[in-house]
């Protein structure tokens, strides 16, 4: 089953690991890791939430504001998609993500639109 491992951030994190060696290192490890199992089937960080727009409804055509959907201090940083056997696979994944010690990571099935989950 295919799962959406969503990585938050905060203010600090990109700070944190442009500092820390040993967590970028422990990031390329767990990417390697789950690449030669075959796991891994996509990742991307995604751009400073400052160049976010969101669209929103509107009673006439949609409305576009700038930054992201919520004031919070986490935003979504970036994503993995896993490929597991189990749940509690994915959610190993997640926990061995380095980010982990500093802000949350959800880890959420990918809904199979032509199967059983709808």
């Amino acid at each position: 089953m295919k799962y959406m491992i969503l990585l938050y951030d905060n203010a600090d994190m990109r700070e944190i690991f442009s500092s820390r060696s040993d967590l970028m290192e422990e990031m390329a490890g767990l990417l390697e890791e789950i690449r030669q199992s075959s796991e891994l089937v996509a990742t991307e960080p995604l751009a400073d939430p400052v160049q976010t727009k969101t669209v929103r409804p509107a009673d006439g055509p949609p409305v576009v504001t700038d930054g992201p959907l919520a004031e919070a201090k986490e935003h979504f940083g970036g994503y993995l998609i896993v490929d597991c056997e189990t749940n509690e696979r994915a959610v190993e994944i997640a926990a061995k993500w380095p980010s982990a010690r500093f802000a949350p990571i959800e880890v959420r099935p990918i809904l199979d639109v032509g199967g059983a989950d709808l």
